[in-house]
């Protein structure tokens, strides 16, 4: 028996289904650098940042080395976090795939882990927006506010007054964030913002932790495009923020199977990866006795999507991935097990 301990074993459930819209762990990234600039971040506020921010307590937003996790959110906890502080500049990305709204769908979901140390009292500032079309379109904001023992989480549509949970949430400590919009074609002051903090992967709760529906919409129709951190105010927060996702499923949102952390013994049939970090090839080293005729692969991406199936062979064409973590999945005829590679 042969010990890898970079080997994690896939449980049985179908990971075809998801439909992520987005997903970024930032783990591709340069840490101790700016944001802005690295994978599709920017602070131009004529594409899809929010503005760099002047004067003399302008920092930027900078990667930093920094593990989140949250069970059955990632395969793996982040390697790289935002490191989000008041007075920053406002980076934003647009999303892989944009939603038209109602047309292509009523409700769409953002999502992210956040580890927050300072909220600041007084009025808090957008953290977070989910923008519409263009870089002052917003849709949604996240807000957090201070309270005795930590803070509240919350936020407000396009218009109107803020609502926030009733729970107070501990600082240092790190939550999951789910932010769900529902557009009501009844009229302009209909659509339904809801905050599920700390949900389980199991099903959407029954029960949002906050939810506000009354002020002012967008508009009728919102094409949810961008993702914006929203940082060049004195009332956000000093956080840590990463593991960002979009999804038109609450469930598309989750890590699909069971996830083995530790070492895992299988029989010496086994493959590994020659070359890791990868760049256009992915090559295998395939054990002579692995019955790789009757074997198939798939390539799966850190959210549990797969990107690409086919035959077991030694040489697979990674080149259309962009640079990130991912996992090949060999699917044998005993077992089923996964590794992790890095895409440059």
């Amino acid at each position: 028996m042969k010990k890898l301990s970079t080997l994690l074993l896939l449980g049985a459930m179908g990971l075809s289904h998801a439909q992520i819209l987005f997903s970024d762990d930032l783990s591709f990234y340069t840490a101790s650098q700016t944001l802005s600039s690295q994978g599709t971040w920017t602070n131009n506020s004529s594409t899809f940042g929010g503005g760099a921010c002047a004067g003399i307590l302008c920092t930027n937003t900078t990667v930093t080395a920094g593990a989140l996790s949250y069970t059955n959110y990632l395969s793996a906890p982040t390697t790289n976090i935002a490191a989000i502080k008041p007075n920053q500049d406002a980076v934003g990305t647009p999303l892989t795939t944009p939603l038209l709204m109602p047309s292509a769908g009523n409700t769409i979901y953002y999502s992210f882990l956040v580890n927050a140390s300072i909220v600041p009292t007084g009025t808090p500032g957008d953290v977070i927006r989910g923008l519409s079309g263009g870089s002052f379109n917003t849709a949604f904001r996240v807000q957090l506010k201070n309270a005795t023992g930590g803070f509240t989480i919350g936020g407000s549509k396009n218009g109107g007054t803020a609502a926030f949970s009733s729970t107070v949430y501990p600082l240092n400590t790190t939550h999951l964030i789910v932010v769900k919009y529902t557009v009501n074609s009844g009229s302009t002051t209909d659509d339904v913002l809801q905050f599920f903090v700390n949900p389980s992967a199991a099903s959407e709760p029954t029960a949002a932790d906050a939810t506000i529906s009354a002020g002012a919409d967008f508009g009728a129709t919102l094409n949810m495009d961008r993702f914006l951190l929203r940082t060049n105010t004195a009332g956000v927060p000093t956080m840590s923020v990463a593991a960002f996702k979009v999804a038109q499923k609450y469930s598309d949102l989750f890590v699909s199977g069971t996830l083995a952390t530790e070492a895992s013994t299988v029989n010496s049939k086994s493959i590994s990866i020659n070359e890791n970090p990868v760049n256009d090839i992915l090559k295998l080293n395939i054990d002579k006795n692995f019955d790789a005729k009757n074997s198939t692969i798939a390539i799966v991406d850190a959210s549990g999507r797969v990107l690409k199936s086919e035959k077991l062979s030694e040489n697979i064409n990674v080149k259309s991935l962009k640079a990130g973590i991912y996992f090949v999945q060999i699917n044998g005829a005993n077992n089923k097990s996964a590794l992790r590679f890095i895409k440059k």
